[in-house]
């Protein structure tokens, strides 16, 4: 194999390696946890909270309406009915942002040719290097259900993932994603067809 070829060979490799990356879209860690002795099935209402912690500047925006309606779709799905009225269950969320510093392997490719080795032959090799060291956003929205006479936390889930300019500019879907993705481990109620 000539130079020329073996760094044809190596470009392609990088080709279809950040292809790789970029076609991986991963999902949004979940994490819930139930109450000790919480029964979530015995409870029937629920509402939420007047002022959810993701409105912090008094008036109700965009991101709570569309994260009560993805809740509220899921718990209607499994049997709860909304209501104002001394409802059995309160519900509550809030959305938290930090940075952090991420590494991964970087996309350097290094090659190798020579003459040599204990069986005295020529050779090459090719060898990714390198480390990309980058700043990412890291969302994360968590429920908690509460119940109302008692004011203690029943249940509460969480989704966590990288905010990319995708999230970023239409949070509608990933906002969907991550509220249904943490009610498939929601332990009460019944799902039922809409």
């Amino acid at each position: 194999m000539n130079g020329r070829t073996m760094r044809q060979a190596g470009m392609w490799s990088v080709v279809v390696a950040a292809l790789a990356l970029g076609a991986c879209q991963t999902l949004p860690r979940i994490r819930t946890e139930t109450a000790p002795g919480a029964d979530l099935a015995r409870y029937h209402t629920y509402d939420f909270y007047d002022k959810p912690s993701t409105d912090r500047r008094g008036y109700k925006t965009i991101t709570t309406r569309t994260i009560e309606d993805a809740v509220d779709r899921e718990m209607r799905l499994r049997g709860y009915v909304r209501s104002a009225d001394n409802p059995d269950l309160k519900i509550n969320f809030n959305i938290a942002r930090r940075d952090k510093v991420t590494t991964r392997p970087g996309p350097s490719v290094g090659f190798g040719y020579g003459w040599g080795g204990w069986r005295s032959h020529y050779g090459y090799d090719l060898a990714f290097m390198g480390r990309d060291v980058e700043t990412v956003t890291e969302g994360t929205l968590t429920i908690d259900v509460v119940d109302r006479a008692k004011n203690e936390l029943m249940w509460t889930g969480s989704a966590s993932r990288t905010l990319d300019s995708k999230v970023l500019d239409q949070p509608r879907p990933a906002i969907d994603q991550a509220v249904n993705l943490i009610y498939a481990k929601f332990p009460g109620g019944k799902t039922t067809a809409m």
